[in-house]
């Protein structure tokens, strides 16, 4: 009897141990009879929600774009090349005074072929040496002679005339208001000048033989006696070397011809210097 109550006892406590290791396994039985898998271990420590959220880090500026260069404008002497409001400022006396220049030169306030080839006609029109440079002779001859740049003699205003500049030998037909046309000139030689004033065109002559010369006179408008302006072979050959007997003489024969297609009998002519 001894010896059953001494089994039950140890059975018991056998039990009890078993029990207790069961409890402290972390693997719990599976409902299904399969071997459990066992829960991963966090490799990171759990998030504190009472923990302040770290501010992101800053983001580096932009990199700062490059300073647009400053272009610095040509200085005196102008040469091909040159460039800047110096450029401009001869560019627009230059076309008053009738030359032409490419537009592409004028946008770009670039000193280019017909920007110099311009100042060479210019200077060989007042005589200077044509080297096609701006120095300071020619800019202050450009500055005499086209000043104030786009200003007509009220007298050639307000109604279709021919205005003639003896001072810069120029014809430029002036149509409402606005120069239509330019053109270089030659006047009378000493004792033999072209007369100043304001005139009208009395006649004309397409194809006219001088009387008194016996010299070609083609396109003839008559403005004052003898006097005409009309294109002159002798000027378009010998330039300003020569002069006329009084009249206006014209070294371009097309644009001479349109002027003379375009003006009508009883348009005002103005002389002036």
């Amino acid at each position: 009897m001894q010896v059953h109550r001494r089994f039950a006892s140890v059975s018991a406590a056998l039990v009890s141990v078993l029990v207790g290791a069961l409890l402290l396994t972390p693997m719990a039985a599976a409902d299904d009879g399969s071997t459990p898998t066992p829960e991963p271990v966090p490799t990171t420590a759990p998030t504190d929600p009472a923990a302040p959220t770290p501010e992101p880090a800053p983001t580096p500026p932009p990199a700062t774009e490059p300073a647009t260069p400053v272009v610095v404008a040509s200085s005196l002497p102008l040469r091909v090349g040159a460039h800047g409001w110096r450029v401009r400022h001869v560019q627009e006396r230059l076309a008053w005074l009738g030359y032409e220049i490419y537009p592409t030169n004028v946008a770009g306030e670039v000193m280019g072929k017909s920007t110099a080839a311009a100042v060479k006609a210019f200077q060989s029109k007042f005589g200077s040496r044509p080297t096609g440079v701006v120095g300071v002779g020619t800019w202050e001859l450009l500055d005499l002679l086209a000043n104030p740049v786009g200003r007509l003699p009220a007298a050639c205003l307000g109604q279709t005339t021919i205005c003639i500049d003896k001072t810069t030998r120029l014809v430029r037909f002036v149509v409402k208001d606005r120069v239509v046309l330019t053109l270089d000139a030659r006047f009378g030689f000493e004792g033999a000048a072209t007369r100043e004033g304001t005139f009208r065109v009395n006649s004309k002559s397409r194809d006219h033989i001088s009387s008194l010369y016996q010299t070609s006179m083609p396109f003839a408008m008559f403005f004052s006696g003898g006097q005409a302006v009309h294109y002159s072979p002798y000027f378009a050959r010998d330039g300003y070397n020569g002069a006329s007997h009084g009249c206006v003489n014209l070294r371009d024969y097309d644009r001479a011809g349109w002027l003379f297609d375009h003006v009508a009998i009883g348009t005002r002519v103005h002389v002036y210097r």
